[in-house]
Formats: structure tokens, sequence, C-alpha cells
């Protein structure tokens, strides 16, 4: 949580980051904006039918402004993943979750699943802009088709089939 709160203090104010409101370090509590629409990921399996290709491209625009913001302050994302964006009222993306973030080339302490990172994954490696970027292709993959990169596949040959 010190970690995320972090982030949230050195991005500040920006519409594609949800508000921090509070931040307790005696008790470890964030305190966020509501978010009305909850995840990309949980929006996208209730309305998958309803989705414009115009919705779609702001989404896939929208998070990659948010991935921008997080790079320009050498801040990288390391977990892109539906789960890991909010929709607001207006539907417009918000990315979250910065409790996996490498800031200023430190160690991250998790790593996006395997449909969504770079599948040469070396914990003796820093995490890089590209693996985000990757991610992030993977993310504009589910947003425009609805389904997970490789969805019927068993995790361990996804790895397989991005290195073809």
């Amino acid at each position: 949580m010190r970690i995320e709160a972090r982030v949230y203090k050195i991005l500040g104010t920006h519409p594609r980051v949800p508000k921090l409101l509070s931040w307790d370090p005696e008790i470890c509590c964030i305190r966020m904006e509501y978010v009305t629409h909850g995840s990309l990921k949980d929006y996208m399996d209730k309305n998958e039918e309803k989705l414009s290709p115009e919705l779609r491209l702001r989404w896939a625009k929208q998070a990659a402004e948010g991935l921008t913001l997080l790079h320009s302050h050498d801040i990288l994302h390391c977990d892109i993943s539906p789960r890991n964006f909010l929709l607001d009222e207006n539907l417009d993306l918000k990315i979250s979750d910065f409790g996996s973030v490498s800031i200023s080339g430190a160690e991250p302490t998790a790593t996006a699943g395997t449909r969504f990172r770079w599948p040469v994954m070396d914990w003796d490696i820093p995490p890089t802009v590209e693996d985000d970027i990757f991610s992030l292709g993977s993310l504009i993959y589910f947003i425009m088709s609805g389904v997970y990169p490789y969805k019927d596949t068993a995790s361990d040959e996804v790895e397989k089939l991005y290195m073809n």
C-alpha cells in the first residue's frame, strides 16, 4: 500500500488515474474515489455486445494515455490487464492498481499474467518500458476483440505461441 500511495502522490490529479482521497500510513489505508462502473474486464464481460467500435478505440487511446503518464514519471506498471483499468461514470478509462510497480528501476513485486506479459520473464532482469508496451498491446487486443489473447490455450502454451 505504501508504494501505491507513493505512486498516486507522484502522479497527482490526472483524468486517467483515480483520485486519491486520503492515505493513512499508520493503518496503511488508501481511500480512493468511487469509480462507478468497476473494472474494464467486468464491464466488458457484462456488456460485450453493446460496445461500439468508437468506444473501444477511445478506451485503447485512454489506456495508452494512462501508461504514458506512468512512464513519464519513470514508473513501470508491471501488471497491465483488464482488471487493472477502471471505468468512471462517463465510461472513461483509468489505470489503477499500482501495487506491482517499478519506480526508477526498482524491482517490482509482481508481474502481469501470462496472456498480458512478454513471454521471457527473468526476475534477475529489471522490467522495461517495452514489457509494459507489450502488455498494453495485449490489453488493446482484449478491448477490441472482447477476449483474452489465446483465450482457449493453456497458460504454459501461451508463452510458446508468443515466441513464434
